[in-house]
C-alpha cells in the first residue's frame, strides 16, 4: 500500500549520543518533489510533517504540502483510515 504526497526532506534523526541527547541532521533547503511513499514506512503525520522510517536505524521527517486534514482525506478514500 502506498500514498503520494509532494514532501521536501526536512531532518534525519540518527539516534542518540552518550548523553542521550539526540543526534539530528539538517537536511539542506530542497524544492518540493512528488513522492510515492509505502505506507509501512510511514510512523506518523503531524499538520507539517511526516515522520518516516529509513534504513540504517534513521528516522526522517518530511515536510509535505496540505494538510493533515488533506492525508486523513486521502486515507479514509482508501479505506485505510480507523477512527
Amino acid at each position: 500500500m502506498y500514498i503520494t504526497a509532494r514532501i521536501k526532506a526536512d531532518k534525519i534523526f540518527h539516534g542518540y549520543d552518550e548523553a542521550l541527547a539526540p543526534v539530528i541532521t539538517d537536511h539542506a533547503p530542497r524544492d518540493y518533489v512528488e513522492k510515492v511513499i509505502k505506507l509501512d514506512r510511514i510512523l506518523s503525520f503531524t499538520d507539517k510533517y511526516i515522520f518516516i522510517e529509513c534504513p540504517h536505524d534513521t528516522v526522517q521527517t518530511w515536510e509535505y504540502e496540505g494538510g493533515l486534514e488533506d492525508i486523513k482525506q486521502k486515507l479514509n478514500d482508501a479505506k485505510l483510515l480507523i477512527g
